[in-house]
């Protein structure tokens, strides 16, 4: 979505959480947000974490929601915090009328999403989901080639060790522009030596998941999760190997063999007229046919410091993607990558606007419960012995009643009770 607009003055907007995605990530993009958005106060029920980055910030420091609201310096909220805590915090924002960017996945159960949804429509605010997936520069750039049409309709999507879940599902509904509307999923376990991939993450079996999900428009995604998705035990490291298969050829995408990001190599693979049967059957040879015959390297284009786009220059045209935001950024590289400050700030943007009301979201509310029916419908359909499940899910989950009794064990109080889940901490290490 490149119709970039300006509004007249930046929106006020607390900073719920301060964990790390909030120190790392969001703190290097509030001067180049500042046209769109500017923090006013954070809020973590963790003091220390919440007077450093309000230090950092020069705004107040809040470790009471609830005394936030009160005060209401801000006029929206971000909440960087963890998923479980998004229902609760979403719900209550919305419910005292404060428009709100959630970061993803948006809830931990589809009965927790419809809630989001009813209480932000019923109190006219905007609540929306901070996905940035689908703004990273493979897929802006796969929407650009699906929309000048070079490889022809692209009807399937084999995407193998890369984000998976809820972060894949979303990235399939703005490429399809639809919802899908059935998942089927096989699982398989397998145990391996613990180990831990960050303090509060030990890991003790693989999980491996082939998912298929079938749009409206025929369009058939096969999206296979590679167990613990970051490489762990020596697998394929993200972003993994994704193509876009259309009836002309390929977008490729993959990481390098021994490293991930950073070490993309992206191409476009063409069969010429030449490889098609007319020619072939009019030259009276029909071997060779089908392959593809011109291949042309995806280029990142760069300043070394902020990512500007991508290009690809095939025979028949040249294929760009442009970041409309590059002219705003000044910041330098996030995690070692030129664009994913680009991303992130891209989800921002979209959200002020909304609330704004000078733009319609990219991704609306209604694509954020989708994006979780994806989620719960796929480990339904693997609990099922892989059936097929109709989307969108109706009814009762067995997946979201797993969940719930899973937290319910684990915070002590039903997560789907706000008061109570609003005076859980979620400190990391």
């Amino acid at each position: 979505m490149n119709n970039l607009i300006l509004p007249q003055e930046s929106l006020p907007v607390a900073l719920i959480g301060a964990g790390t995605r909030a120190q790392t990530i969001y703190l290097s993009l509030w001067e180049s947000l500042k046209p769109w958005c500017t923090p006013v106060a954070v809020c973590d029920p963790v003091l220390e974490n919440c007077r450093k980055l309000a230090g950092e910030l020069g705004v107040p420091a809040y470790t009471d929601i609830r005394q936030l609201v009160r005060d209401r310096p801000m006029q929206a909220a971000i909440v960087v915090t963890p998923v479980p805590s998004h229902h609760s915090i979403s719900v209550f924002l919305s419910s005292h009328g404060i428009p709100n960017l959630t970061e993803t996945s948006w809830a931990s159960m589809v009965c927790q999403a419809r809630e989001m949804i009813a209480a932000a429509r019923q109190n006219n605010v905007v609540a929306r989901v901070a996905e940035n997936f689908f703004r990273m520069p493979v897929d802006r750039f796969a929407q650009t080639v699906r929309d000048c049409g070079y490889l022809g309709r692209i009807g399937r999507i084999f995407s193998y060790a890369d984000h998976t879940g809820y972060h894949n599902n979303s990235r399939w509904i703005v490429f399809a522009k639809e919802h899908p509307e059935w998942v089927q999923c096989l699982e398989h376990d397998m145990a391996h030596p613990a180990f831990y991939s960050m303090p509060m993450r030990r890991h003790e079996k693989e999980t491996l998941n082939a998912r298929f999900f079938h749009f409206p428009s025929d369009l058939l995604v096969l999206d296979v999760g590679s167990g613990h998705v970051k490489g762990h035990l020596g697998r394929h490291p993200r972003p993994g190997y994704t193509e876009f298969q259309g009836e002309r050829g390929v977008l490729a995408h993959r990481a390098s063999v021994s490293t991930g990001w950073g070490e993309e190599q992206t191409e476009l693979r063409f069969v010429s007229d030449a490889r098609l049967a007319p020619a072939q059957e009019a030259a009276g040879s029909l071997w060779g046919g089908g392959q593809a015959d011109v291949i042309t390297p995806v280029i990142h284009d760069t300043t070394g410091e902020v990512w500007t786009g991508l290009h690809a220059d095939t025979p028949l045209m040249r294929i760009v993607y442009e970041n409309p935001l590059h002219p705003f950024a000044k910041m330098g590289k996030i995690s070692n990558r030129d664009w994913y400050g680009m991303a992130v700030m891209d989800h921002v943007v979209d959200f002020v606007l909304a609330v704004r009301g000078l733009r319609p979201s990219e991704f609306t509310d209604e694509d954020a419960l989708m994006s979780a029916m994806m989620e719960i419908g796929a480990r339904e359909s693997a609990l099922q012995e892989g059936r097929r499940i109709r989307l969108p899910v109706e009814g009762s989950l067995e997946a979201d009643a797993i969940e719930r009794e899973k937290q319910k064990k684990q915070f002590g109080v039903d997560p789907l009770d706000i008061e109570a889940m609003l005076s859980v901490s979620f400190p990391r290490p």
